[in-house]
């Protein structure tokens, strides 16, 4: 898998998992401000997005679960701290409960157990079949990101990031979220876990960080308020200030 690394050979180990239809780079400025304060963040494209858009399948959520273990395989790392956002945060729980020997710690960030309406998130995954892989089809996937979209610029460069995904990537990874609820597994969580939640996020609400927060023992939640569905990117500095002393502690 394609990644950004920084500070190779210290500890802990962080590993950063994007959501759906984004990149490593959404957590470039989290990695480096892991390798700065004496760890190791490592950041991946999932298989099928970004710069992994070439990898084999499947594309599902125990799939990519599965390949951040073999990764940490192939770096001879035992453990390691793991951070998930939006769909990157469902496949940290399938991570965390299908390798919980290889689990440091968690962060979850803007994300949930189960999708809040699982036959509308299928339609739309089963609309992508014959949509145009285009800025059209890529731009109000892209726009649900944000409560305040940022400059062109920089929106241009995340729908950039968008459009190197593999179609049929993106549409058999949305079914597979669509289709993942692990709710009532996530007692069997042991490790701290910390859990952000943008306020004004639509997809990923409060009320699912409530959820896993009840259903992990010892789990922690905040909430930023200015943030939709990236908080890590909407209000850095305020992020940064829960997440690094829980990641690098």
């Amino acid at each position: 898998m394609n990644s950004i690394e920084r500070g190779a050979g210290k500890q802990p180990v962080v590993m950063f998992i994007h959501g759906y239809c984004q990149a490593s780079a959404y957590w470039a400025p989290t990695v480096d401000l892991i390798a700065q304060q004496g760890g190791h963040g490592i950041a991946v494209d999932l298989p099928g997005f970004a710069g992994s858009a070439d990898l084999a399948g499947p594309y599902t959520m125990e799939a990519f679960a599965d390949s951040l273990a073999a990764l940490l395989d192939t770096r001879g790392i035992d453990r390691a701290v793991i951070v998930g956002g939006s769909m990157g945060g469902v496949v940290a729980q399938h991570f965390a409960l299908r390798h919980p020997e290889r689990l440091e710690r968690m962060l979850l960030v803007a994300t949930g157990a189960y999708t809040g309406d699982p036959e509308g998130a299928l339609a739309k995954a089963e609309g992508l079949v014959s949509a145009p892989w285009d800025d059209g089809t890529l731009r109000p996937i892209v726009r649900g990101f944000f409560n305040t979209l940022p400059p062109e610029e920089r929106f241009s460069e995340f729908l950039g990031f968008a459009g190197m995904a593999s179609q049929p990537a993106a549409i058999e990874a949305a079914r597979s979220n669509a289709d993942s609820n692990t709710l009532a597994l996530l007692g069997e969580i042991k490790v701290p876990v910390l859990i952000i939640q943008g306020r004004h996020d639509r997809s990923r609400t409060v009320a699912h960080g409530e959820e896993m927060q009840a259903a992990i023992a010892g789990a922690r939640l905040e909430v930023l308020e200015n943030s939709g569905h990236t908080p890590h990117l909407e209000e850095p500095d305020a992020f940064h200030r829960l997440a690094l002393p829980f990641l690098l502690s």
